[in-house]
């Protein structure tokens, strides 16, 4: 797995601090939507996209810019990986359950967002199944993720980051140089989260 992501953190603090309406999770997951259904997507088009409406000045703007520009680089490495080793850039263990759960419904968001500004026509049927699926898990909130436990959590994580290369392999399967058999896990998007 890629581990030079930034630090979720320190890439949230920073975009909150530049009033970015979208953070880091959002912002991620934006960037592997469009990175996925767009071979033109560039680092400052996604940029300034997650920081549309922020008023960036000075020291913290430069932060800001920093993090999303080696959030992209690693982003990319990532989905490029032979070894399919995205990271979702997410709260680590020390965050609760259920912040890390609303967290992982807005890099869904962020995803769907992404994917939703290519043309893509109709799409492949497996990518709308695997759409429909992030669109429910985008929908989570705090107040029902109480009773979940890590596992379940664990495996939803798994789900969206295999979804995410499964729909980017469908979309643009140039990228990685040629398609590659990407099968999601068996467990789906159970509803113990949402």
């Amino acid at each position: 797995m890629n581990v030079n992501l930034p630090d979720f953190h320190d890439l949230d603090t920073a975009l909150a601090a530049v009033g970015a309406h979208m953070g880091a999770a959002e912002s991620q997951g934006l960037l592997c939507g469009l990175v996925s259904a767009r071979a033109d997507a560039d680092a400052a088009h996604w940029i300034a996209q997650v920081l549309e409406d922020a008023e960036p000045k000075g020291d913290p703007a430069r932060t800001a810019v920093e993090l999303l520009a080696a959030t992209w680089q690693e982003t990319l490495s990532g989905l490029e990986d032979s070894n399919l080793g995205l990271a979702l850039l997410l709260p680590d263990d020390a965050v609760t359950l259920p912040e890390r759960a609303v967290a992982l419904g807005q890099w869904c968001q962020g995803f769907l967002y992404g994917v939703g500004q290519a043309d893509q026509g109709k799409l492949p049927e497996q990518v709308r199944e695997v759409v429909l699926s992030l669109a429910d898990i985008a929908r989570i909130d705090s107040e029902n993720t109480e009773e979940a436990d890590e596992d379940a959590y664990a495996e939803l994580v798994e789900f969206v980051r295999v979804a995410a290369l499964l729909v980017r392999e469908h979309l643009l399967p140039a990228a990685r140089g040629g398609p590659v058999d990407i099968r999601l896990p068996s467990q789906g998007p159970g509803s113990t989260l949402h």
